[in-house]
């Protein structure tokens, strides 16, 4: 993918590369505009006020809008992986679901929004492409952590976004600050400490699909571990459980959302399975369950990276 470089913040010059594509910002008194890349296209969103009808449809997306206080701002969402923490109940039992899924374009129109947020799939062709929101005067944001290498950093850098995007910068200061100074408390625990291997298992008994260049490698790392396949240039993938046995994984996290099978199925599946009996991580009994969206980016996956650093270095905490 080509990459580019774009953009002027108050007259400074500021550019970001990404594997995938270029996300820049640029701040005027009345405006801020943003770039977001899908694919290969590019657009400039210029945001002259702060949205006020916003949908989101993933559900690490709906948990930064909570986090940031924006639950007023949104008119619906969907797609959502996990129950929202405790901390959210109240202000999520407001709002409109649209659909288990994506909504269709008629259901998403009825709501009227002028803001859309989600997984970088809720932009394909299928779903809600860059044309039909620029039709619709619906201003997308393409969140920066879809795109592998996906890293914490850039969970912050989303939520500085989203918090100049609805002019709601302090809240997203104080959320970028407090997860760098829990992060910098985790690598400091952790440091000179030996790095266990670990496996993610999401689904499938044939081929399992597991996380690569997503999100969770890089909070694996923080936490003092190695995903044993990190070296891709994809979020999630197939691979055989002749790779997974070979690597012979010390910890194996299982993950959690709606739609999955039963996390004691799966759990059922790896301590059964006679091909997998000798792999460290079963034979230890030292596999745990973490919620997708946790595992996506959102404010608490700062939790999360403290809940493995926890299980991988028990002599660190």
């Amino acid at each position: 993918m080509k990459k580019r470089v774009v953009s002027v913040i108050l007259g400074t010059v500021l550019a970001l590369n990404m594997t995938t594509g270029v996300f820049a910002e640029k701040k005027t008194d009345s405006k801020v505009v943003i770039e977001n890349i899908v694919g290969d296209v590019g657009t400039e969103e210029v945001f002259e006020k702060a949205p006020e009808k916003a949908v989101t449809l993933a559900g690490f997306t709906t948990q930064m809008m909570l986090a940031l206080g924006l639950e007023d701002k949104i008119v619906g969402y969907g797609y959502m992986d996990n129950p929202v923490p405790e901390k959210y109940e109240k202000a999520f039992e407001g709002l409109t679901c649209l659909s288990e899924g994506n909504p269709s374009k008629e259901s998403l129109l009825e709501v009227e929004p002028d803001f859309l947020t989600g997984w970088v799939s809720t932009f394909s062709e299928k779903n809600f492409p860059i044309g039909f929101c620029e039709e619709n005067d619906i201003k997308p944001y393409v969140p920066q952590v879809e795109y592998p290498p996906a890293s914490m950093e850039k969970v912050c850098q989303d939520f500085e976004n989203l918090g100049k995007i609805f002019r709601v910068e302090e809240k997203a200061d104080e959320i970028v600050t407090d997860i760098q100074n829990r992060l910098k408390k985790v690598e400091d625990a952790v440091k000179g400490e030996e790095e266990v291997s670990v496996f993610i298992y999401d689904s499938g008994e044939d081929a399992p699909l597991t996380a690569s260049a997503g999100l969770p490698t890089d909070m694996i790392r923080l936490a003092g571990g190695k995903n044993i396949f990190e070296d891709t240039k994809t979020n999630w993938m197939n691979v055989d459980w002749e790779d997974v046995i070979a690597k012979n994984p010390e910890y194996i996290i299982i993950m959690d959302y709606n739609g999955s099978d039963p996390i004691d199925s799966k759990i059922e599946f790896l301590k059964n399975n006679e091909a997998l009996a000798g792999i460290s991580a079963i034979e230890n009994d030292h596999f745990f369950v973490m919620g997708l969206t946790d595992m996506t980016g959102c404010y608490e996956s700062v939790d999360a990276v403290e809940k493995m650093a926890e299980k991988f270095h028990e002599n660190c905490f």
